[in-house]
């Protein structure tokens, strides 16, 4: 016995509601310990080697864009000697329930990391096969229960046929997912059900919280090519940042004035183009 768990394909509607589970919701409400943007990001980085470790099948990211989530993720991979294409794989961009079915597949064995790709949380048969996916059990069992083309019973194919290119209308899954979100909490998982399976953090810093953040890493942030910039001058970057503060403050935003300013140099144009166009 491997544990199954048999994905059963149903429409999504968009309008769909969810309620979370009384004893989910009690647990929110004690609440745990505010951490600062720094401690959530260390965080994350333990959970990515507990991930790695064994200690769960999957690691669901959430929070607002350009915070150092993917960039965390990445790192921690890296840190294990694991590359996008060599020991594991980065979806980005869009992904259907048919593509994700596909996609764990290939990838049974290995890690699959979705970034940039909240739209398969947004359709209930892709929510349904990442739910199985992420199982508790070391073997999961996936099944497409819908009529696809280029799908055929695992006893039909060959696996020592590179030629062969169908797919299995079931398989067991062994590998582990990371999944990198733009979406709140909430929305990422409304029903409380990939809490339960997996691990789960949420990247909430405050403003001003990413502020200090920047003045911490603004020397290691890289320049284009051939543009340089002085301990001093990124400093200033950020304060004018600070105080030009408006719309979405994230790490991009840093990125860009620093190459804005490295480019014009020392201008009167800077702060404006800053306040435009980082």
């Amino acid at each position: 016995d491997v544990g199954g768990v048999q994905v059963k394909i149903t429409n999504g509607f968009s309008k769909e509601e969810y309620k979370i589970p009384k004893e989910v919701q009690a647990m929110e409400d004690e609440g745990l310990e505010k951490l600062s943007y720094e401690e959530q990001l260390n965080d994350l980085s333990v959970l990515m080697k507990l991930l790695l470790r064994g200690a769960s099948n999957s690691l669901w990211i959430c929070g607002k864009g350009g915070i150092g989530k993917t960039h965390t993720v990445e790192a921690g991979l890296a840190d294990h000697g694991l590359r996008d294409g060599s020991g594991y794989f980065k979806n980005t961009g869009s992904a259907s329930p048919i593509g994700i079915y596909k996609l764990l597949f290939r990838y049974r064995d290995g890690i699959i990391l979705f970034d940039d790709s909240d739209g398969a949380l947004a359709d209930q048969d892709s929510r349904n096969i990442l739910k199985a996916a992420t199982d508790t059990k070391k073997v999961r069992k996936l099944v497409w229960n819908k009529e696809s083309r280029n799908m055929a019973d695992p006893d039909e194919i060959d696996p020592e046929d590179e030629t062969d290119t169908r797919i299995p209308k079931y398989f067991e899954f062994t590998g582990k997912i990371l999944f990198i979100s733009n979406l709140p909490m909430n929305k990422l998982d409304p029903d409380g059900a990939l809490r339960t399976r997996g691990l789960i953090i949420d990247i909430s810093p405050t403003t001003e919280e990413v502020f200090q953040f920047m003045e911490k890493i603004v020397d290691n942030i890289p320049l284009e090519d051939g543009l340089r910039l002085d301990h001093e001058s990124r400093l200033e970057v950020v304060q004018m940042l600070r105080n030009n503060n408006r719309g979405e403050i994230n790490l991009r935003k840093l990125v860009r004035g620093l190459n804005i300013r490295a480019a014009l140099g020392n201008t009167s144009d800077v702060e404006r183009m800053l306040r435009l166009y980082a």
